[in-house]
């Protein structure tokens, strides 16, 4: 695969608790640069990031309900709008997992439903399921997947990089599975290297989500993936 369609399916995250301006301003720059996908950010430095990415066609993602996931939805639709209001093109929100293990696959759905709902009243907005694969075995996350495909997300997404582990080639099967390949899947969590990128992208993601963008897009290009 050439290393610019590599590049063009990374959302470059910088979603540390002590991330910068200054360093958004610099990863505003690399994904211009080298071709990314998108810029995935804090609620704090959307509107920041959606001034630096300007005319550049990169998306700026806000995270909502970063990174346990267990808000209020009140809470996570107030975000919804705030970000998106902000400037956010895409919100990648994380599944309230604590509703799920207490009562099941109901809440996930109607908490999708709302998020999709609240998000498309602003238009052509992109949403993401954060569902932490970690503490999911294939059954749990096959019915999670399902649950929030049934609401119209536009991506599955397999990680906040903060959970237990990152993503595997198995957890995007099973996602891609779940909904026979309706609904894409934006990996996440762990990706360092282009080996894993590569791997990941043959096991049928669209989108990776890494803090290592750089270092596998120049892998790539000196690999030869021209």
């Amino acid at each position: 695969m050439e290393w610019e369609k590599i590049a063009k399916r990374i959302d470059a995250a910088l979603l540390r608790a002590d991330s910068t301006r200054g360093e958004l301003t610099l990863l505003a720059e690399e994904a211009s640069s080298l071709g990314y996908r998108g810029v995935c950010v804090p609620p704090y430095l959307v509107t920041v990031g959606k001034q630096l990415l300007e005319g550049t066609g990169i998306r700026t993602c806000a995270v909502i309900g970063f990174p346990f996931g267990y808000s209020s939805l009140a809470v996570k639709l107030y975000e919804v709008g705030h970000t998106i209001r902000g400037g956010a093109d895409d919100v990648d929100y994380v599944v309230n997992l604590s509703s799920y293990f207490s009562d099941g696959p109901e809440p996930i759905m109607v908490e999708a439903d709302n998020i999709v709902a609240e998000a498309k009243s602003y238009g052509e907005k992109v949403v993401k399921a954060i569902i932490e694969v970690g503490h999911l075995n294939k059954m749990q996350l096959t019915e999670l997947s399902q649950a929030c495909a049934s609401s119209g997300v536009d991506y599955l997404k397999t990680s906040t990089g903060f959970g237990p582990r990152g993503v595997t080639v198995e957890d995007v099967r099973t996602m891609l599975a779940a909904t026979n390949g309706r609904v894409p899947v934006k990996a996440a969590g762990g990706i360092g290297n282009l080996k894993q990128a590569l791997e990941i992208l043959e096991a049928g993601a669209s989108i990776i989500g890494t803090s290592h963008g750089r270092e596998i897009v120049q892998e790539a290009r000196g690999k030869g993936h021209t």
